[in-house]
């Protein structure tokens, strides 16, 4: 069965008659009737009720319409995605994110990419200690969200968009400061248990950092563990700033700065691909729109 005969015969029923139909399909109206009249040969059954003033459906004709007009979204569809995939379109584009960096970053360059790109899959992964970095530099993704350093460069040969600031502060629930009150030196700091990242995505061991035993210590392996941890008062913990700025702003997390206890850790949130990657239109999309709000890439 051609795709053809059915967008003739639903045209005629959308504007009931075989004349109408015929001046939109620029075609004459005996070809139409001979077009319709092959169809019901090859189906077996009468479609049209040609009785009356205006062409209607059978009721065999109803049923065949519902499931040919799905086959026809699908049919254009898939004329879609070969146009695109011919013009250059990749089929998958990957984005690595660390999880020490907000991926709501990501959220509108992706709707962009949904919308104009429908054809290309974005595979969004998430990972933990510098995965995301490693998982662009073996080619395992197209670019990564993650955290940055310049000595990073010496891993292989990066290209960078700055996005935002990456700070680490001290934070802990408001039912601890209750419990404890609020700590304003490193002794009183150490009385509270603390959350420990298995190891800061930016090759830093923590125990190195806090150098202080606690009454308790609980290990997690991601940010977002530790967030939790945190909001359900386990402990204290280093955090970075930009993934608990709604929970600080609804007070279910509170920021401490003790003088001369975990000042100025910080870096920047790049997104990063190897300098030699070529991107299609959808992974180039997302770059320029992050090289657009900055104004200039950093290498």
């Amino acid at each position: 069965m051609k795709i053809w005969p059915l967008r003739v015969l639903l045209k005629v029923l959308e504007l009931g008659s075989l004349q109408a139909a015929a001046q939109q399909l620029h075609r004459t109206a005996p070809a139409l009737s001979m077009a319709l009249q092959k169809l019901e040969e090859d189906v077996g059954f009468a479609l049209l009720n040609r009785s009356g003033y205006r062409l209607q459906l059978t009721p065999q004709g109803e049923q065949f319409c519902r499931h040919a007009e799905e086959l026809l979204r699908q049919h254009d569809r898939l004329n879609s995605v070969v146009l695109q995939l011919r013009e250059g379109a990749e089929p998958q584009l990957r984005i690595a994110y660390d999880y020490t960096c907000n991926p709501d970053l990501l959220l509108q360059a992706l709707k962009q990419v949904q919308q104009e790109f429908p054809v290309t899959e974005v595979i969004v992964a998430g990972h933990s200690q510098l995965e995301a970095l490693r998982d662009v530099q073996r080619g395992d993704a197209d670019m990564a969200l993650t955290p940055w350093l310049p000595t990073f460069q010496q891993l292989a040969d990066f290209e960078s968009l700055r996005i935002s600031d990456f700070r680490l502060v001290v934070a802990l629930s408001e039912s601890l400061v209750s419990e404890y009150g609020m700590p304003k030196s490193r002794d009183e700091l150490s009385k509270i248990p603390y959350i420990l990242p298995r190891e800061l995505n930016m090759g830093i061991n923590p125990e190195k950092i806090y150098r202080m035993s606690g009454n308790s210590r609980l290990r997690v392996n991601d940010a977002h563990t530790l967030v939790q941890y945190l909001k359900a008062g386990m402990g204290w913990g280093l955090v970075p700033l930009d993934l608990i700025r709604r929970e600080v702003k609804r007070k279910q997390l509170i920021t401490i700065d003790i003088p001369g206890f975990l000042d100025h850790i910080q870096a920047e949130v790049h997104l990063v691909k190897l300098a030699s990657k070529h991107l299609g239109p959808a992974g180039d999309s997302v770059w320029q729109a992050f090289a657009k709000t900055e104004g200039h890439a950093c290498r």
